[in-house]
């Protein structure tokens, strides 16, 4: 019984070391209400440690890059440990205050998905969809490579409209590898309320000292 109970043990601590890390919470902030400019947050608890993290980002959707001054983080520290990781995002939030107003971000411009990872579709790289609300059809390829055990990608996208014309977008640099990153995944893709904007929310693999983390970022689509 005791050799038993030793072997469940053991695969239970294996399981644990299997699944450490920690996965962020995902924070949509909206867009404007022109669709220039989106912001999201990420927030949690780092594993083991226990430490509070929050992180804003206010990105340029036409650029696809960050808007001047538009990163806000907390970062996990003695001063965050054991706090509510929601608390700290909020008050983070409440520091981006200024920013979120001046980019005219609102949570009522939230946009809507037009796809949204599930457990099956979770490693697709390759996949087609159909925007029923305005008839568009998009295809998305995920194109990934690995570099000294860090990962890169870039996303190729065919944009296809019910009279059938099409136009090609490319997100995204296929020669830059992240430093930690192992692996990345399409979570969720928006539009706007006007239907100009296209945001790419891309779930990142990254390697800790204490497991697999998931982090995010996204790529962005003027149309």
């Amino acid at each position: 019984m005791k050799k038993l109970l030793s072997v469940i043990l053991a695969v239970a601590a294996s399981s644990l070391l299997l699944f450490a890390g920690d996965v962020a919470n995902l924070v949509n902030l909206g867009f404007s209400p022109d669709g220039m400019t989106y912001a999201f947050g990420e927030y949690g608890i780092t594993d083991q440690t226990y430490r509070s993290y929050a992180e804003i980002y206010i990105v340029d959707v036409a650029k696809n890059d960050f808007v001047k001054s538009g990163i806000f983080k907390t970062s996990p520290s003695a001063l965050t440990a054991n706090k509510d990781s929601k608390s700290v995002f909020l008050a983070l939030q409440n520091r981006a205050g200024n920013a979120l107003s001046k980019n005219r971000i609102a949570d009522k411009n939230a946009g809507r998905p037009i796809y949204a990872q599930s457990e099956k579709t979770k490693e697709h790289t390759n996949f087609t969809f159909r925007d029923f609300e305005t008839n568009y059809e998009y295809t998305v390829v995920l194109h990934k490579a690995m570099k000294d055990g860090n990962a890169a990608f870039h996303l190729s996208i065919d944009v296809i409209a019910p009279d059938g014309s099409k136009k090609t977008y490319t997100l995204g640099n296929k020669n830059f590898f992240r430093p930690g990153v192992k692996d990345y995944n399409i979570k969720r893709i928006l539009i706007n309320n006007a239907n100009s904007a296209l945001v790419f929310i891309v779930e990142k693999i990254v390697r800790d000292k204490s497991g697999d983390c998931v982090r995010y970022m996204v790529e962005t689509i003027k149309l």
